[in-house]
């Protein structure tokens, strides 16, 4: 009977840190890395911030908690998306701006529907199962499949204004 009540005893031990783990620790917005264009690379770039999602993903117990870690890295490469999309249209002239916002938009629509049918096979493969673990790697799943799409735009807008940037200079 003792032996039970030390297992049960540390069972709720271990449940209960792992709450206290997710509340206590500081999660990261966006807002608190660097920008692409401070590092040398795109690999020291991801390396900084994925240090970060990796001591989220240890400190905050797994589960639900563990899924404001993962969404780092779709959102740090939305924002690159951003900036480079703003940049390029501060340099362009008028006919380009309306060919790069076209673009743009075609670009969101596909992206959207991509978004809508990685939704429906990872609803179709986590429809059973339960608990918080399965949240959490659903939401794995999610970032692993949907992240490169937007990391290839953002880079592609990278490229886009630094042949730019690159034809002013020569000129």
């Amino acid at each position: 009977m003792l032996k039970v009540f030390k297992v049960i005893c540390l069972a709720v031990f271990l449940m209960t840190t792992s709450v206290t783990f997710a509340i206590d620790y500081k999660y990261k917005t966006i807002d608190d890395f660097k920008t692409l264009e401070s590092f040398k690379s795109v690999d020291a770039f991801e390396s900084n911030y994925n240090k970060y999602i990796q001591d989220c993903l240890d400190n905050t117990g797994g589960g639900t908690g563990g899924k404001p870690c993962l969404i780092i890295n779709y959102e740090m490469w939305d924002r690159e998306l951003n900036i480079y999309y703003n940049r390029l249209m501060k340099v362009l002239g008028e006919k380009e701006k309306e060919l790069l916002k076209e673009s743009q938009l075609a670009w969101i629509k596909e992206r959207d529907k991509s978004i809508a049918f990685n939704s429906s096979l990872l609803d179709d493969k986590y429809e059973n199962e339960t608990g918080t673990m399965y949240s959490l790697l659903r939401a794995d799943d999610a970032d692993s499949m949907m992240t490169p799409i937007v990391k290839q735009r953002a880079l592609l807008l990278k490229k886009w204004l630094e042949f730019i940037e690159d034809q002013k200079q020569n000129e």
